[in-house]
């Protein structure tokens, strides 16, 4: 299964973009900005190419998609959360955009699990920055 994250519109707080799952469009993105994020230290990651696996977040006591092997990096996710103070560099989906904000992540969230979970890994996600 491949996953990408296609980002489209950066502010100073955050990066709005679209996941995508084997070619079909899944939800809207949200990523904490490139440089001085909201929660300092704790930018977007660079893009490229990762491994995801599910793993148990002691930080949510669930399990979640986490991103492996982030240079300089450790425990980035795909989560649920709807502002850019809501991640420390992880990726928080939901079902439709705002400036600065994504919106009903929850159930969006809990769709990508339910997918992922019904899936046989491995799993790859891509990260594409926009195109100039």
């Amino acid at each position: 299964m491949k996953l990408e994250v296609k980002r489209q519109t950066e502010t100073a707080k955050s990066i709005i973009g679209e996941l995508w799952i084997d070619d079909q469009f899944e939800s809207f993105t949200l990523e904490p900005a490139r440089s001085n994020p909201v929660n300092p230290g704790h930018p977007c990651i660079p893009a490229g190419q990762y491994e995801l696996e599910l793993t148990f977040s002691p930080h949510f006591q669930m399990v979640t998609p986490e991103v492996m092997n982030v240079p300089g990096r450790s425990a980035i996710r795909i989560h649920p959360g709807n502002f850019p103070k809501d991640t420390l560099g992880c990726t928080l989906v939901g079902e439709d955009k705002g400036i600065d904000q994504v919106f009903r992540s929850r159930p969006v969230f809990d769709r990508l699990m339910v997918l992922l979970k019904a899936s046989i890994g491995p799993f790859t996600i891509i990260y594409y920055d926009p195109v100039s």
